[in-house]
């Protein structure tokens, strides 16, 4: 217990410069909470070290190396999340085993004494849960982003004759942002659980901020991962030697378990129908995608399929031994909920002109006006950008405020000047 107590009270001390001191007091907490008996040394450390622990795990990924601290909550997770209890990958099990002591390959722990104190945390501060999930959803698509990027170029080697000599170092480097990808999902989907308000409750300024964001994110991995034939599917059936954890399994029930806990967990109900009416809006949205992860593939996709034995199609009902019949029970219940849904969203909605649509997304209608400079946007653009930035789109003057906008009904100005 005395060593858990110098690793949580280190592993973010400034004090140290040491950048080989910092990275190995940080694996040392990593492989600390792998193991059962010394995760217990942890949770039986003074509360208030254990609460500064975990805001110190809830910094901004952004000021520091982020991939061991993502990796950390992830294990306190682990056993909790949507068919999240395995040990192995299911088409990983008949591969030969790697070195069964290693901290990754431990049956799962979680901590719900550790996800209790930071979903207080997250809940209590109101300035940290904003912070910490605006650079969460950043760094989530920058490596979702590099992942699609190097399996174009890996799939345009492999089709060369050349296809020996994909390079092994692209292939672990593409791997790993496959698996950043899906530790992130998965943090997120803790954060969802632990803590919905953060995203769902909109008398907090970031909710509504956060939640398209979320909802963005989730729609263009699923359109990714989900589209039929697409590159997604060829380079896993390529089965390259350093992509073996790339696969369709673990990104979509990570996703699916935000879906999940969003449309279907949630209460009251009010909170259910804003994520809904949020994941309809995006433009990105595709009832297909849901429907893909049930095994309901489109008829134009099963027509061009080739009776090849890797054409099989997903379903997470094939995964029985990895989800259980209830977790079933809640995706199917998600589908009927969004297929009812987005068939009363396609009667109601009114088509807008193209020039009160904002001119960055293209996708929502002009909704806000920038102080000084008057230029304009839908409030998800700009209040996104200022997440990150101050400076406007267009003239990149500081912007110091931004209001509600309402087209005049007889206006017939420029948008933007």
């Amino acid at each position: 217990m005395r060593l858990a107590a110098i690793l949580a009270k280190h592993f973010a001390d400034s004090r140290i410069v040491g950048t080989d001191i910092r990275d190995s007091l940080m694996q040392a907490l990593a492989s600390y909470v792998c193991y059962p008996h010394s995760l217990r040394a942890v949770e039986r450390i003074p509360e208030e070290q254990r609460i500064s622990m975990m805001r110190n795990l809830l910094a901004p990924y952004e000021q520091r190396p982020w991939a061991q601290t993502n990796w950390i909550l992830v294990r306190l997770w682990r056993g909790c999340g949507f068919g999240y209890r395995y040990t192995r990958l299911p088409h990983l099990l008949k591969t030969k085993p790697e070195d069964a002591s290693l901290p990754s390959l431990q049956k799962p722990c979680p901590s719900t004494l550790l996800q209790r104190h930071m979903a207080d945390l997250l809940r209590g501060d109101r300035d940290l849960a904003p912070s910490f999930l605006n650079s969460v959803l950043n760094q989530l698509n920058w490596a979702f982003s590099e992942f699609i990027g190097m399996i174009q170029e890996i799939q345009q080697a492999a089709e060369r004759l050349e296809r020996n000599f994909v390079d092994s170092r692209q292939l672990k480097v593409c791997a790993t942002c496959f698996d950043l990808s899906v530790s992130l999902l998965r943090v997120l989907e803790m954060t969802v659980t632990l803590a919905p308000e953060i995203f769902l409750d909109w008398n907090r300024p970031s909710s509504e901020l956060l939640l398209r964001r979320l909802a963005q994110l989730l729609n263009q991995v699923l359109n990714r991962v989900t589209a039929e034939r697409n590159l997604f599917d060829r380079v896993v059936n390529l089965r390259l030697p350093g992509l073996e954890s790339v696969d369709h399994y673990p990104i979509l029930v990570a996703v699916t378990g935000i879906l999940v806990r969003l449309l279907v967990d949630t209460d009251p109900a009010s909170r259910r129908e804003r994520a809904t009416a949020v994941l309809l809006a995006d433009p990105c949205f595709q009832l297909r995608s849901i429907q893909y992860l049930l095994g309901h593939a489109e008829p134009s996709a099963l027509a061009a399929a080739a009776p090849a034995a890797d054409k099989r199609h997903f379903s997470l009902h094939t995964y029985t031994d990895y989800i259980s019949a209830e977790e079933l029970a809640k995706v199917d219940k998600m589908l009927s909920h969004l297929s009812e849904e987005s068939k009363q969203a396609a009667a109601t909605t009114l088509p807008t002109s193209e020039e009160d649509l904002c001119p960055i997304c293209y996708a929502h209608p002009i909704s806000a006006i920038f102080r000084p400079c008057s230029h304009k946007s839908c409030k998800a653009c700009i209040n996104q950008h200022l997440m990150n930035n101050k400076d406007c789109f267009f003239c990149k003057a500081t912007i110091t405020g931004v209001d509600d906008f309402t087209k005049p009904p007889s206006s017939s100005a420029a948008w933007n000047k």
